[in-house]
């Protein structure tokens, strides 16, 4: 072991004996907060959706309008930006056992509350159905 690392595993052992001490540096950092989640229904934005990411939603719509599923938002594409435009994909899993046709559905989640999406099928692995929603906001 190296000198450096004995002084300061030395200083470590001393302060932890002498009722829990740590060195300035060497002490937990705090958590730092995720920033407040804004509902997705008050604003569209590549941000809101990336703090939802890993989230499931309960979609509603199809034929007859009572289709119920449950897509988990699985990922949203680095968007592309202009002074403009922002343009990004989000995308969602659900189970290939409740597929859904390409549409306009009514999202809800607790949280990000109630909000209507035009998403298209994408891919199945053959346990579940992937789905994108494209989206170019005008800022």
């Amino acid at each position: 072991m190296q000198r450096r690392g004995f002084i300061k595993n030395t200083i470590l052992f001393t302060g932890m004996a002498l009722g829990g001490w740590i060195p300035a540096g060497m002490a937990a950092r705090p958590a730092v907060k995720a920033p407040p989640r804004i509902p997705l229904s008050e604003q569209f934005s590549y941000d809101n959706f990336r703090a939802y990411v890993g989230e499931t939603f309960q979609v509603y719509g199809g034929q007859g309008l009572r289709t119920v599923a449950n897509l988990k938002l699985v990922g949203v594409d680095r968007p592309r930006r202009s002074r403009e435009t922002e343009q990004f994909v989000a995308r969602f899993q659900g189970s290939s056992d409740d597929l859904l046709e390409g549409g306009v559905y009514q999202f809800q989640h607790l949280t990000a509350g109630e909000f209507r999406l035009l998403i298209a099928p994408t891919v199945s692995d053959g346990q579940s159905q992937y789905y994108r929603a494209d989206f170019n906001l005008l800022r």
